[in-house]
């Protein structure tokens, strides 16, 4: 275990319980959903850690997120629920922002768009500089840009891979040829290096991706309708209006396989679980998952994991 103050351990205990207050107050209800599952969410580009029994009879992943035994809880009919979860992921080292062990807070609301969302969450951050620690939040101060005009203000280009790679070349991105790169690599090249590196200060909601990087988001008008929220160039959380046809989320699924294969990395069944949910019938609905250790750091204006987290030590192994 990370070794924290007496002091650090009293602030996380509160800011836990006034994430909690917060959602109580508004009739949420607070979900325990399994850290030990036979299939894991299948993001790309996230992997989860194998756990296997002393007789290897068992085994199972811990999880990335508990997004997928949250969809089964929406579909028996709860509309506000959220939950405060440890979650797993392998490979995250080497930087102060990551650790293999973290907390993730992730609610759902049904009958809410982004756009409400965006705003649910500007009221949780005021509840949280009120109740919890004075930060200097100011929601009149949250900028909201669409990946489109961010691309345009920071990277000076549009979304298109031609766009993409033009930009790439000019700036001597990446060794790897453009016809090489499927159209997230050019994306994702072009944005970690001239977008997020060079958001401002302060708290951002970046929405309207392109539509190959929907994950489990709808698309509407083009656009994969998810949103991103920044704390300067720190990501803190990842929302969706959700996708709740189940045919489009099996095809979703499907391409996430083929991708998964092709990266060379295992290829996971799709969660029968959440597969029958979907059949059920999900409602209509928007959904964030927020990593808490990284809002405590901003919130306290730390620098590094290390200082707040009892996790952090993980990165180590």
């Amino acid at each position: 275990m990370n070794e924290l103050s007496r002091e650090m351990l009293v602030k996380r205990s509160k800011f836990l319980s006034a994430i909690r207050r917060f959602f109580e107050e508004r009739n949420y209800l607070e979900t325990d959903t399994p850290f030990l599952k036979a299939v894991p969410s299948m993001e790309p580009y996230l992997d989860p850690f194998l756990v296997h029994s002393p007789s290897k009879k068992e085994k199972g992943y811990l999880i990335t997120s508990p997004e997928y035994s949250l969809k089964e809880i929406l579909s028996k009919g709860l509309e506000r629920i959220y939950e405060i979860a440890h979650t797993f992921r392998s490979g995250e080292e080497g930087s102060p922002y990551h650790s293999a062990e973290f907390l993730m807070l992730e609610f759902y609301t049904v009958g809410m768009k982004l756009d409400g969302l965006m705003d649910f969450c500007t009221e949780l951050l005021e509840f949280l500089d009120r109740e919890f620690h004075p930060f200097g939040f100011d929601p009149k101060n949250i900028r909201r840009i669409s990946v489109e005009n961010a691309l345009k203000e920071f990277a000076g280009c549009g979304i298109s891979k031609e766009e993409l790679d033009r930009t790439i070349s000019l700036n001597k991105l990446s060794e790897i040829p453009a016809e090489k790169r499927a159209y997230e690599d050019s994306f994702f090249i072009v944005f970690l290096n001239l977008v997020e590196a060079h958001l401002p200060k302060g708290f951002t909601f970046l929405y309207d991706y392109p539509p190959e990087l929907a994950a489990l988001s709808k698309i509407e008008s083009g656009f994969g309708k998810r949103f991103e929220l920044y704390y300067g160039n720190l990501e803190l959380g990842n929302a969706f209006q959700e996708l709740t046809d189940p045919i489009e989320q099996i095809s979703r699924f499907r391409s996430e396989q083929e991708l998964r294969k092709n990266l060379g990395k295992e290829v996971f069944e799709i969660d029968r679980g959440l597969e029958r949910a979907l059949e059920e019938g999900i409602p209509e609905c928007s959904g964030i998952s927020i990593g808490l250790d990284r809002l405590l750091l901003c919130i306290l204006g730390g620098k590094s994991l290390r200082e707040i987290s009892p996790y952090y030590i993980l990165r180590d192994l």
